[in-house]
């Protein structure tokens, strides 16, 4: 049996001054006021109301007990408020899932950018690196990039991963570009722990990589001291190319475009999730990303 159950008609009879009136006020039988008055005054041991045929009133520990609990219901009533304001205003706490591996530098560039529009919200960005080992009730959206696994969450697709080649200008002058995918087996390369570089219509070559790492971070220092060729994001980039730090071959085989999905749990979204979600739709446009378009990225995050 709830806690609650009869304290609400307790205040209704006191606040309305009979048991009819409060009836009418709840919408319920007098019967069922008088009822679950008695059964409240049973479960706490104590009479709360004295009834006479002409009036009703406050026993001692009645009025001690209506004092407290009318404080309550008005404590109560506040915090609906407080709690209803997560379905019409973009307030609260938004804690977002961002994948170290591809730089979460420049998905957090974006959320500071987004966090300047919505002071109300809290943002808690909260990197990873293995998306196997994230737990997607910890968050309230999580990126995610390429093939998405079934299960029963949610998700919406933003834009895309772009990857291009790229190399400091020292490498590029002494080596050249590849003219191929294959090609990349003559080159010093820069992968993943798969020591693979992936491109666009399921193309992947399997290199003998100078450098490995499981950190774009990683591997773009690397890329940057001219110690090899790197596929890695436009995003990560983006500054390196901008400067002219790095460069990046313009062929359209050596692109690599994998999609970005903001994933979230089923259930009611909160405002403040909605329109951060609606955000990155805006911000990307589903556009695959290029190098020409890096001096632009650069100078906005």
């Amino acid at each position: 049996m709830s806690s609650w159950r009869g304290i609400e008609e307790f205040l209704a009879v006191v606040e309305q001054g009979s048991f009819t009136a409060a009836g009418d006020h709840l919408g319920v039988s007098k019967s069922y006021i008088s009822k679950t008055v008695h059964e409240l005054e049973e479960r706490l041991g104590v009479q709360l109301l004295v009834r006479t045929t002409r009036r009703l009133s406050l026993t001692g520990a009645g009025e001690s007990f209506h004092r407290e609990c009318a404080e309550l219901q008005m404590r109560l009533s506040e915090v609906e408020k407080q709690v209803g304001r997560y379905s019409t205003e973009p307030v609260g706490r938004l804690r977002v899932g961002l994948s170290d591996i591809f730089g979460s530098d420049f998905m957090s560039a974006l959320l500071a950018e987004f966090s300047t529009d919505h002071p109300g919200i809290v943002i808690e960005p909260i990197a990873y690196l293995n998306e196997n080992e994230i737990v997607q009730e910890r968050f309230d959206v999580v990126i995610r990039y390429g093939a998405l696994p079934n299960s029963n969450l949610r998700a919406r697709t933003f834009g895309y991963l772009s990857y291009c080649l790229c190399a400091a200008p020292q490498y590029v002058a002494a080596r050249g570009w590849p003219a191929t995918p294959q090609d990349l087996i003559e080159h010093d390369c820069l992968t993943d722990l798969s020591a693979t570089m992936s491109f666009n219509d399921e193309i992947s070559v399997k290199v003998g990589p100078r450098w490995m790492s499981n950190s774009g971070i990683a591997l773009r220092s690397a890329a940057r001291k001219g110690i090899g060729i790197a596929s890695l994001p436009v995003s990560i980039v983006r500054q390196d190319l901008a400067s002219g730090g790095m460069l990046a071959l313009d062929a359209e085989w050596s692109f690599y475009d994998r999609k970005c999905w903001v994933v979230y749990s089923p259930g009611i979204m909160s405002v403040a999730t909605r329109a951060f979600i609606d955000y990155l739709v805006r911000q990307f446009s589903r556009v695959k990303v290029r190098p020409s378009m890096a001096a632009s990225l650069a100078a906005r995050y």
